[in-house]
């Protein structure tokens, strides 16, 4: 899995301060400290409309459709996929640990290979890459590019980071998480120091 962070709101936390405090009849930008001081508060009594202000893109790649399937979920985001209708995959996959563990890894080898030379058959053979892509497995990766703002970034990490949520998309939350962070600290801390 690889991470890229490609755009986001320059100095977002003086911007959301500064938007919110239009409420309050203020238009002056406050200083970085002001900004989080203001920010902290706001998450503390639900006022989190203002941080849709500030926006993150990130482009990642390496995950499998399975995890793309889980994030494109979040519909206040925006999305672009790689499309396997016209670009054929990459072989490469992801495994799950307690799969790699199992006593016959050697046979989701070979059914991973098969997956791939069916494909590949059926394409020469003149099907269309978008009809014979419904025979790989899920575990394919893929890769994609997510805008949203920072109020959606919140929900999002929210819910996949959780114990609950899974693995591979709790990895993926995890590390937008860290990356958010180190950018907006008062936007995303309270979320990010209940992550294990």
């Amino acid at each position: 899995m690889h991470i890229e962070l490609w755009q986001i709101t320059e100095n977002p936390e003086v911007l959301i301060a500064r938007c919110a405090k239009v409420s309050r009849g203020k238009k002056e930008a406050p200083t970085l400290p002001e900004a989080r001081h203001f920010i902290r508060k706001l998450i503390a009594k639900g006022h989190e409309s203002v941080l849709e202000h500030a926006y993150a893109t990130f482009y990642i790649e390496g995950i499998s459709r399975v995890t793309m399937a889980q994030i494109t979920r979040h519909r206040l985001a925006s999305f672009t996929v790689e499309s396997q209708r016209s670009v054929r995959p990459e072989k490469g996959v992801v495994v799950p640990t307690s799969i790699e563990a199992a006593p016959n890894e050697s046979l989701i080898q070979i059914h991973l290979n098969n997956a791939f030379l069916l494909y590949d058959y059926l394409v020469l053979s003149g099907v269309p890459k978008e009809d014979a892509r419904y025979f790989l497995p899920q575990a394919v990766t893929t890769s994609l590019v997510v805008t949203a703002n920072f109020r959606e970034w919140r929900h999002i990490l929210k819910l996949r980071t959780s114990p609950e949520a899974q693995w591979e998309i709790r990895e993926l939350s995890t590390e937008i998480g860290k990356i958010l962070m180190e950018k907006a600290p008062s936007v995303f801390e309270d979320i990010m120091k209940e992550v294990k």
